[in-house]
């Protein structure tokens, strides 16, 4: 197995570990758009009359990249981007948030209002996240 190959299976497993994470992340998201919608409200990052389209939009956005990352080749270096935009943005969210003493259910994973609250752990996961989405991305872009 040449360097190419090796580097190309790696974004491959990477890439596939996103794929779960995102349609995982995404999924209740959807089925249940009150409760995000009130997860991005408690953020206070966004005019209150923005907050209902906006946690629609990730939502879908959200989903949208994982099904391109999974179903369609074509657009998989697009959708590692959105979503390594996307996983910036949160990240920067839930930081500032942490900054301003505030401790609630981000609504990444869980919809329950009694989910561990955001910390600095959920910083550091999402860092990881990234620093992986910019691996598979770094190593697509090599195999090309």
């Amino acid at each position: 197995m040449t360097r190419d190959q090796k580097i190309y299976r790696l974004a491959y497993w990477i890439a596939s570990f996103i794929i779960a994470v995102i349609l995982l992340s995404g999924y209740h998201k959807i089925i249940y758009p009150a409760d995000f919608a009130l997860s991005v409200y408690r953020f206070h990052l966004l005019p209150d009359a923005l907050v209902n389209a906006a946690s629609l939009y990730f939502s879908w956005l959200e989903i949208g990249c994982g099904i391109c990352l999974l179903l369609i080749p074509k657009y998989r270096v697009a959708a590692l981007w959105v979503a390594l935009v996307l996983l910036m943005f949160f990240t920067g969210g839930i930081a500032i948030n942490l900054l301003r003493g505030s401790a609630f259910s981000c609504g990444c994973f869980s919809r329950s209002p009694l989910a561990r609250p955001m910390d600095w752990l959920s910083v550091a996961r999402n860092i990881g996240l990234i620093l992986l989405a910019a691996m598979a991305l770094l190593g697509s872009q090599k195999t090309r």
